[in-house]
């Protein structure tokens, strides 16, 4: 899905990880798929880390791109995208970006993670049909935007009827992950509703399994799956055919 340039140029927003194996892995590959994909100059930036969300726009609008498109790599339109935004407008580059909906608000992004649930599965000894499927994501106490992206995904998720249920959990808000993993001896797949592996994707999420004994795998953050690239890719096509007035085929 290549996109002409000058056209376009990208700057790929996460948080920043704190913690996990490899900090911000996710969101430098990520930044290379799209890239490959689309052929686009593809910069990074980060809320909490470097580069800086005011790099990465800057550097995207010295390319002299047309269009400046800042695609979030976060869960749910919630306190940290309007962070996100308003970092990008307070950067005063031109011409203006535009910050498109976040990954976790992506429609197709549940048909990613039921797959990558159901593949790993049997690679495990869990067949599917016979498993849960919980869904965990971070939660917050500032609102209820992640819980709600979670949920709307597991429940598009059930809709695949993959597996024997579909519930969610959280980090920071109830059903905390704990006791959701204590609840059921059914053998449980753990899908990571998370962008990276930072402290709570890579770290807190097996943490929990161990601790609590469940008889459960875990799949790891849906950001790191190949499948998102082209999510992304998409979803910037679309941007650009809006720019260009014709209308997207997604």
């Amino acid at each position: 899905m290549t996109i002409k340039a000058p056209a376009l140029a990208v700057v790929l927003v996460s948080h920043g990880d704190r913690g996990g194996a490899s900090p911000n892995a996710a969101l430098r590959a990520q930044a290379d798929a799209v890239r490959e994909l689309t052929g686009l100059h593809v910069a990074i930036g980060m809320l909490k880390g470097e580069p800086t969300i005011e790099r990465g726009v800057a550097e995207a609008a010295a390319t002299g791109a047309q269009h400046i498109a800042v695609y979030p790599l976060f869960m749910a339109d919630g306190y940290f995208v309007s962070k996100v935004r308003e970092r990008v407008a307070a950067a005063g580059v031109a011409p203006e970006p535009e910050v498109l909906s976040p990954l976790g608000l992506d429609p197709a992004l549940p048909d990613v993670l039921v797959q990558e649930a159901a593949t790993m599965a049997p690679r495990r000894g869990f067949e599917p049909l016979q498993s849960r499927l919980l869904v965990v994501g971070h939660g917050s106490k500032l609102g209820p935007a992640s819980a709600n992206a979670t949920r709307k995904a597991a429940a598009r998720a059930a809709l695949a009827r993959r597996f024997a249920s579909v519930t969610t959990a959280f980090l920071e808000e109830d059903p905390f992950l704990d006791d959701a993993l204590r609840a059921s001896q059914a053998p449980t797949i753990v899908a990571g509703f998370f962008f990276g592996d930072g402290m709570h994707a890579g770290e807190d999420v097996p943490d929990a399994i161990e601790e609590t004994g469940a008889n459960a795998i875990y799949t790891g953050a849906i950001g790191n799956s190949p499948a998102v690239a082209p999510l992304i890719a998409a979803a910037l096509n679309a941007s650009v055919m809006k720019k260009d007035g014709q209308e997207s085929p997604r």
